[in-house]
């Protein structure tokens, strides 16, 4: 029998969804309802603050905070084509998590964010993958 050879960056997907299910995080959906934004539909980016940080190799990962809208959102910086980033709650201090949510890859230059998220009874996080070295960080709960 000959298995087929597949790519390396559907080999890098398949290995990066087996260690998303290891890390004990829970895939949810990402439709507005199921993800989380606030009832009304206005998370923002308005008065934004970074409240974490954290990098992996040589990205930089932000969770961003608006303390208007009580909305966050992941953000990536001195990142490269095809890195991502995303979001994870939780309702229990992290102990176990939904995420990742609101998964967005750089697509050119060096950076980009999530959508904003309602956090209203959550922790959240920021969470980074290195497309390069298939290498995760993420920042602490807030």
């Amino acid at each position: 029998m000959t298995i087929p050879r597949i790519g390396t960056r559907a080999a890098v997907l398949v290995a990066t969804a087996t260690l998303f299910a290891g890390l004990g995080g829970t895939v949810a959906a990402t439709s507005a309802a199921a993800a989380g934004t606030s009832a009304a539909g206005t998370c923002t980016f308005a008065n934004p603050k970074t409240v974490k940080t954290a990098k992996v190799d040589s990205i930089n990962i932000e969770l961003r905070y608006s303390t208007s809208t009580r909305c966050a959102w992941g953000r990536i910086y001195s990142a490269d084509p095809g890195d991502k980033v995303w979001v994870d709650r939780s309702s229990n201090k992290g102990k176990s998590w939904d995420g990742p949510l609101s998964m967005t890859t750089v697509k050119s230059g060096s950076d980009t964010h999530t959508a904003s998220r309602y956090d209203g009874g959550y922790v959240m996080r920021a969470c980074a993958w290195n497309d390069s070295t298939g290498h995760i960080k993420c920042t602490g709960w807030y």
